[in-house]
């Protein structure tokens, strides 16, 4: 005998696999019965979920109410898979296999109370949500009497009490959910829904990406995670910045600081050897006209040193390294005072030498 679908199964597996796994547990087993209480679950996870399962297995329900033999479970649950009819005449067909008149098919619309109405209607979407997740975590009695608890995830937050008491009553009464041949969920005691938002931080030993936490403070600035941050202003993306700081620690526009220095630079004698070294490296590194920012700690407050471990009154020369500075001489500089030696050694360069002494 091919084993049953477990809850695990009906209600975490993704649509695709999950509607491959009810086909071929039907195509092994035959059980109509079971595998209607298989979609029955699946409408229940729909319901109370933001995913969306809507026409899982359409084919297979038509197959079942049109051509299986009626029975108390399938005539049950019948009125909830109207929608996979597209074809009026086939509903009608259906109705007439399984229910004997009007009053029998009201009766057993009845007795499925809210929890019809709720199945169909539609759920939040997920964009709604800013990339918030939550569960629905529930406590039911089996049984034996015993109190379990049940956890949905990826719940529709804005599930109201009413609703969330009508399904989970229609799911209790499945019997496809067994623990060494007990009921499971036999009567509901409690529900709620929780924020089950996970904060990841390190991932198979690597630390997430800072873009996964830009993504997390968006829906914190009023911005859409759908959005992409190549979009954003200057302004936006410095208010990121901000709130990814640590406590403490500011932004300086470092731009200003160096178009301060470079108006100082130029207003100065630049024939001055440091201050010529500083012109220079202000050339080599052009501002470009995007805004640059820089993180800068606070200043911290320096210790006071006692009177004696005060340092002595520095030289010239450990005031400033270049104190025996000589400005090095240019090529032509050279070249204008080797022709004056090398016209010294001449006779002209001789005789004039000698006149220039006579005069003094």
């Amino acid at each position: 005998m091919p084993k049953p679908l477990s809850q695990i199964t009906l209600f975490t597996m993704g649509k695709t696999n999950l509607e491959k796994r009810i086909l071929k547990a039907h195509t092994e087993s035959s059980d109509a019965d079971t595998t209607i209480q298989y979609l029955v679950a699946v409408l229940i996870r729909q319901c109370l979920c933001v995913s969306d399962f809507a026409g899982i297995c359409n084919d297979l329900i038509r197959e079942i109410l049109l051509f299986a033999e009626p029975t108390e479970v399938l005539r049950k649950f019948c009125p909830l898979f109207r929608n996979a009819f597209e074809n009026e005449k086939e509903w009608d067909k259906v109705l007439k296999r399984f229910y004997k008149n009007s009053k029998q098919i009201h009766r057993y619309n009845n007795r499925l109370g809210d929890s019809k109405r709720y199945l169909l209607e539609k759920t939040t979407p997920i964009e709604a949500l800013e990339g918030q997740q939550y569960k629905i975590l529930s406590t039911f009695e089996d049984a034996m009497g015993k109190v379990h608890t049940w956890s949905l995830r990826d719940a529709d937050p804005n599930s109201s009490a009413t609703k969330i008491d009508s399904v989970l009553e229609l799911m209790s009464t499945l019997t496809i959910f067994e623990k060494n041949d007990v009921r499971r969920f036999v009567k509901l005691e409690n529900s709620e829904i929780d924020n089950c938002t996970r904060d990841i931080k390190i991932r198979k030993g690597k630390i997430v990406e800072a873009t996964d936490l830009v993504k997390e403070l968006q829906p914190e600035m009023g911005v859409s995670p759908e959005v992409d941050l190549d979009d954003l202003t200057e302004e936006e993306k410095l208010e990121i910045v901000k709130l990814l700081l640590p406590e403490g620690i500011v932004l300086t526009d470092t731009r200003m600081e160096e178009l301060q220095k470079e108006d100082s630079v130029n207003d100065s004698d630049i024939n001055a050897p440091e201050k010529t070294i500083a012109a220079t490296a202000k050339k080599a590194e052009p501002i470009s006209g995007s805004t640059a920012f820089a993180v800068k700690e606070p200043p911290k407050a320096e210790a006071k040193k006692p009177a004696a471990q005060k340092p002595m009154a520095l030289s010239a020369e450990e005031k400033s390294p270049y104190a025996d500075y000589k400005k090095p001489k240019s090529k032509k500089q050279k070249q204008v005072e080797s022709q004056a030696e090398l016209f010294k050694k001449t006779p002209e360069g001789k005789r004039a030498s000698r006149k220039k002494k006579k005069k003094r």
